[in-house]
C-alpha cells in the first residue's frame, strides 16, 4: 500500500512506471529522481490513493484527470518539473474535497483559479507559485482551509491580474504569499 523510491535516480518514463502501480497503492512516492514522460490517464485506476508525490523530476505534459483517485487523494505534489506541466489544472482537483496539500509550482500551468477553489475544507498547503496563470483571483480563496487548517498560501510569480479580493484576509493564520504577479490594487468591499 506504500511505495516511496524517492531521492534516486530512477531514469524511467513515467508511464512506465505508473502503469504497474498496484490498485490498492495509497501512498506513492518517487520524489527527487529523473523521471519523464508524461502522466498516463491509468492513475483513474487508484481509488484508494491518499498521497501522490512525483515533486523534482522531468514530467511535462498536460495534467490528465484523476476523478477516481481524488475521492480519497489527501496529497498531490507535482511541483519542481524540469520540462514542466502546461495547460489548465484539471477541474478534477477542485472537487477534491479530501486535499490537505495541492503543491504545482514550479511547472508552466496556464489557465484559472475558478470559483470552486472554495470547496477545499481540508486544505492546508496550496502552492502554484512560479507558473503562468493570468486570471483574476476568486473570492472564494478565502473560503480555503474552512477550519482555519489553511497554513500556506503561495500564488507567487505569476501574472494575476486584478484586485485581490478582501476575502484573503480571511485566511487567519496562513501564510500568503502574492508577489510577483500584476495585481492593481487590494479590494476595500
Amino acid at each position: 500500500r506504500y511505495c516511496d523510491v524517492s531521492n534516486n535516480t530512477v531514469q524511467q518514463d513515467a508511464t512506465d512506471i505508473l502503469e504497474t502501480i498496484p490498485p490498492n497503492i495509497e501512498e506513492f512516492i518517487a520524489s527527487n529522481n529523473n523521471i519523464r514522460g508524461s502522466l498516463p490517464a491509468s492513475l483513474n485506476n487508484l481509488p484508494k490513493l491518499r498521497q501522490f508525490n512525483m515533486a523534482s523530476n522531468s514530467l511535462s505534459g498536460i495534467l490528465p484527470g484523476f476523478i477516481e483517485s481524488f475521492a480519497t487523494l489527501e496529497e498531490l505534489d507535482l511541483s519542481n518539473q524540469m520540462e514542466g506541466f502546461t495547460g489548465p489544472i484539471p477541474v478534477d482537483v477542485w472537487r477534491s474535497l479530501s486535499l490537505k496539500i495541492l503543491n504545482l509550482a514550479d511547472n508552466m500551468l496556464t489557465g484559472t483559479i475558478p470559483s470552486l477553489v472554495g470547496n477545499l475544507d481540508e486544505l492546508e498547503v496550496f502552492d502554484l507559485s512560479n507558473n503562468l496563470i493570468n486570471s483574476s483571483l476568486p473570492s472564494e480563496l478565502g473560503l480555503l482551509g474552512g477550519r482555519g487548517s489553511l497554513k500556506h498560501l503561495d500564488l507567487s510569480n505569476n501574472a494575476f491580474t486584478g484586485v485581490i479580493p478582501y476575502q484573503i484576509g480571511q485566511l487567519q493564520g496562513a501564510s500568503v504569499l502574492l508577489k510577483d504577479n500584476r495585481f492593481q490594487n487590494t479590494s476595500t468591499t
